[in-house]
């Protein structure tokens, strides 16, 4: 799964750049050219110990999992992004872990969040695994934005969220919502954190 983890993570730095309201060059400045360009998936192998279903289970784009974000943010509202779903949807270790998911992107004009809400699969979750899962997407935006400069931890919204620093200017949040059994991941670009403000209310 960390192939499919990091992928997603560098497409969704590309789509949020990619957006029909792209974050301005003022904001964009603060990143590396390296933050445009794809990047190759790391080739590990996913564990031989996976507790998810079969190679040939597929993953669920369910919209509905949007509701766990705020509907906006910063006066931008955070809609689905379906082309990041089908390039990642479709891994099939992905799909071993991952019952279903949709991705969300809020663009702003000088700021932009965007990222995956994944319902897992039963009997999936585990502490390690949560914490490949933040390792190989912290991997994917950080290789895209000037590598990782730092990890950290906060409550936001009574939350545990784990927050990584890229050195460009990128930041990443993960939480575990452990009563719908998500896993929330957003990057984030921007003085006003988008990111930071929806980890901050996320709805079980």
């Amino acid at each position: 799964m960390r192939r499919a983890l990091a992928a997603l993570a560098a497409v969704g730095i590309l789509l949020s750049a990619c957006s029909p309201s792209p974050v301005s060059p003022t904001a964009t400045a603060r990143t590396t050219p390296a933050l445009f360009s794809a990047v190759p998936a790391p080739t590990v192998s996913p564990p031989s110990s996976t507790a998810g279903a079969s190679p040939r289970a597929e993953v669920i784009l369910d919209e509905s999992l949007l509701a766990v974000l705020p509907a906006e943010v910063g006066g931008v509202t955070v809609s689905s992004e379906p082309d990041a779903f089908a390039q990642t949807g479709a891994d099939p270790d992905f799909a071993r872990n991952v019952e279903s998911a949709v991705f969300a992107i809020a663009p702003g004009t000088d700021d932009l969040a965007s990222g995956v809400i994944a319902r897992l699969r039963p009997g999936v979750y585990s502490d390690e695994m949560f914490r490949d899962w933040r390792d190989s997407y912290n991997e994917g935006a950080c290789g895209q934005a000037g590598g990782l400069g730092g990890n950290a931890e906060a409550e936001l919204g009574g939350r545990t969220v784990y927050i990584a620093s890229c050195n460009g200017g990128v930041r990443v949040y993960h939480a575990y919502l452990p009563e719908r059994g998500v896993i929330v991941s957003l990057l984030s670009l921007g003085t006003k954190r988008f990111g930071e403000q929806l980890m901050g209310k996320l709805r079980p």
